[in-house]
């Protein structure tokens, strides 16, 4: 964990029955964003979202979360790494993927 980190929603936003989607993706790109979920009233995770599987039951790519005052927020330079090979292919000499939309 790099300790940089982006508030991404309150904690009331990521619903108890479902997942909360944290777009990823710079203009030019389409990328799998992160979903929140939570697991109870304080408790949340983040993994990379994947189709057709449920992330709670795989070995998506997980994400640092860091609950304070109600809000989460997602370790920024995890965040910006590329999540697979292709994504690094697409970062090219920039190295960086990806940004992440905040939703104060």
């Amino acid at each position: 964990m790099s300790g940089q980190w982006k508030q991404v929603c309150k904690l009331k936003d990521v619903p108890l029955d479902g997942a909360r989607i944290v777009p990823r993706g710079l203009a030019w790109q389409e990328l799998p964003g992160v979903a929140l979920f939570r697991t109870d009233e304080e408790s949340v995770f983040a993994v990379l979202e994947t189709a057709n599987v449920e992330p709670r039951q795989s070995n998506a790519r997980r994400y640092s979360v860091k609950i304070e005052d109600f809000k989460v927020y997602l370790d920024l330079a995890e965040l910006s790494a590329p999540a697979s090979k292709a994504e690094a292919a697409l970062a090219g000499s920039f190295g960086v993927a990806t940004r992440v939309m905040a939703f104060g």
